[in-house]
C-alpha cells in the first residue's frame, strides 16, 4: 500500500549572523560593589535597557538612562555600577581590527 502522505522535509538549518560580536544581559543592582573591567582587543558598545547606571571609564564618570549608549574603548578600565535600584545592560563585543 502506497502511503498517502510524504515525510516532511527536513527543516533548512537557520543561523543568526552575529557578524564577530557577542551579546551579554546584565543585572546590576544598587549597592553591588562594581569592579575594574577591562577588554584589552574588544570596544564594548552598552547600550541602558532599564534604570539608570554609573560608567566610569579611565576614572571619568557617565550617567547613562534607559536608552543610552555609549562605545567603550579597547585598553579603557571600566566599572559599571547600578545608581538607584535595579538596572539592566546589554553589551556587545567586537574585535578591534588592526
Amino acid at each position: 500500500m502506497t502511503p498517502l502522505t510524504r515525510p516532511a522535509a527536513p527543516a533548512p538549518h537557520r543561523a543568526s549572523a552575529t557578524h564577530g560580536a557577542a551579546l551579554t544581559f546584565e543585572t546590576l543592582v544598587e549597592g553591588q560593589a562594581a569592579h575594574d573591567r577591562l577588554r584589552m582587543h574588544d570596544d564594548t558598545l552598552l547600550r541602558v535597557v532599564a534604570g539608570t547606571v554609573r560608567l566610569t571609564i579611565d576614572a571619568q564618570a557617565h550617567w547613562l538612562r534607559t536608552g543610552d549608549e555609549i562605545v567603550i574603548p579597547a585598553a579603557s578600565t571600566h566599572r559599571l555600577a547600578s545608581a538607584g535600584g535595579v538596572a539592566r545592560i546589554v553589551s556587545g563585543l567586537r574585535a578591534v581590527r588592526g
